[in-house]
């Protein structure tokens, strides 16, 4: 389950940087993330409620210019930057196989 779970998570985050371009593999990313769940019972368990965290912030983030108008472009600039630093922080922790300590805080 461990190879596994590695290679899901390595999966998530390729999709992640993708979808920092193009919506789609953000999307798909997040529909893996939430269908995979969890690995209960390895260190790669927080790396998928990372994964998820971040696809929701993404999402909502994705969305402020339709609800906030001009501010909302502000605001996606500002949203793309964060999941950027949470692409590559993921990235990082996987390549070094460790815990990601505390996944639900904001960075």
């Amino acid at each position: 389950m461990t190879e596994r779970a590695r290679r899901r998570v390595l999966w998530m985050n390729i999709l992640f940087a993708a979808g920092l371009a193009l919506a789609l593999p953000w999307l798909l990313a997040g529909v893996l993330a939430h269908a995979w769940g969890a690995a209960r019972g390895s260190h790669w368990s927080s790396h998928h409620t990372y994964g998820v965290r971040t696809f929701w912030i993404g999402l909502l983030g994705g969305l402020a210019p339709l609800v906030a108008g001009d501010a909302g472009w502000v605001l996606l600039a500002l949203v793309w930057v964060w999941c950027v630093a949470r692409v590559t922080r993921g990235f990082l922790a996987y390549d070094r196989a460790e815990w990601l300590p505390d996944p639900g805080r904001l960075l």
